[in-house]
């Protein structure tokens, strides 16, 4: 039966593909941008594991994580009035145009050298070379990923607008994406490159995971311009954007693929007005409506199958050509269910749209049919 139907739909293959495309596109959307969601998901869960017993302090409408945030010198001091605190960490995030030796893009951090334990966790080592200390200048240290990615280790060079820095050590695998796919220069250092001498996050580590609340609210009384979370309301946050994101896509995914299945619809409608007096032929020697309808389905699953398989190729294909836009910093991730998603989402729609004209079909009168011309 599917080799029937495979020759079926190629008999107007222009026809056929334009309905493939169509499926294929929006399988590729939903497994594409869905892709993209993941990733965004994984990355949040990386900023849980790196903000765990920490209070985040950002500019107050500075979006989520403080990305568009500009925080100041000041806004430590004031910090530091507050009881309780164990650490302050300003750090300075930069994902443009950042260029390696091979030209490959990845996320630099500045931090103040002393209190990089605090940003990596103090129970992470080197796998090779040392750690940022006080009064580093022109050096950086790199995430596991990163050496391994772009074959770099210590005593590399890394450039960033024509400045160049020694790699003087590598963090051993932390499985954290934030910092194995990272560079790290000393706050200082990254804030002459970007003549600025603002950053966009304060970590407050305090004395007692318990007073985190306490103080979180004590730094957003004591200043209008900042707010302060904990680990657990972030982690709050970071759920419901997560989901809005993959309401998102999948919803223009959707919108997308059911186009494709309205495509598929008018296709086989149109293959069955030109195949009435076939089908009529097959209903008088024997054919049952039930065959008819199944022939017809097939038919519709093949071409939907075709598309969904596409679909799901393009989809990993633009998301990683995304993920590599993001400068590493967000990478795609495919699962076997967002697989099994589009392919089964892309046989449904073949179904649904082939089911009106198949049912059509199998209802043909034999002797009316043959009379078509």
């Amino acid at each position: 039966m599917w080799d029937i139907a495979f020759k079926n739909v190629m008999r107007n293959k222009t026809r056929t593909f334009l309905t493939v495309l169509g499926i294929l596109i929006g399988i590729g959307a939903i497994v594409g941008l869905g892709s993209i969601a993941e990733g965004i998901n994984e990355a949040v869960q990386s900023g849980l594991q790196l903000t765990a017993g920490k209070i985040i302090v950002t500019e107050k409408g500075s979006g989520f994580f403080g990305f568009t945030g500009e925080l100041t010198d000041e806004d430590v001091e004031v910090i530091k009035e507050i009881g309780g605190i164990k650490e302050i960490l300003p750090v300075l995030s930069y994902a443009e145009n950042l260029q390696l030796m091979k030209g490959a893009e990845c996320y630099a951090i500045g931090i103040e050298p002393e209190k990089i334990e605090y940003f990596v966790g103090e129970s992470i080592g080197m796998d090779d070379g040392r750690k940022l200390e006080e009064g580093d200048a022109d050096v950086a240290i790199i995430g596991k990923d990163t050496a391994d990615k772009y074959n770099l280790g210590v005593g590399d060079t890394w450039t960033i607008k024509d400045r160049d820095f020694e790699i003087v050590g590598v963090i051993e695998k932390t499985n954290t994406p934030d910092i194995d796919s990272s560079i790290v220069v000393s706050l200082q250092d990254l804030q002459n490159l970007l003549d600025t001498d603002s950053f966009q996050i304060i970590y407050v580590i305090p004395n007692d995971v318990k007073d985190t609340e306490k103080i979180a609210e004590e730094i957003e009384d004591s200043s209008d311009r900042l707010d302060a979370v904990t680990t657990k309301e972030f982690a709050r946050q970071a759920s419901q954007l997560v989901e809005k994101i993959r309401f998102f896509t999948v919803g223009i995914g959707a919108v997308a693929a059911v186009v494709g299945g309205l495509g598929v619809m008018n296709t086989m409608i149109m293959a069955v007005m030109e195949r009435r007096r076939e089908i009529g032929v097959m209903k008088a020697i024997g054919a049952t409506n039930t065959m008819i309808l199944k022939q017809i389905l097939t038919e519709s699953g093949v071409i939907s199958l075709v598309g969904g398989v596409g679909g799901v190729v393009l989809g990993i294909a633009v998301s990683i050509i995304i993920g590599k836009f993001a400068g590493g910093t967000i990478q795609a991730v495919v699962t076997p269910w967002l697989v099994f998603e589009g392919l089964g989402f892309a046989l449904l729609l073949g179904l649904l749209g082939g089911y009106y004209p198949a049912r059509k079909a199998s209802k043909l009168d034999p002797v009316e049919a043959l009379r078509y011309e």
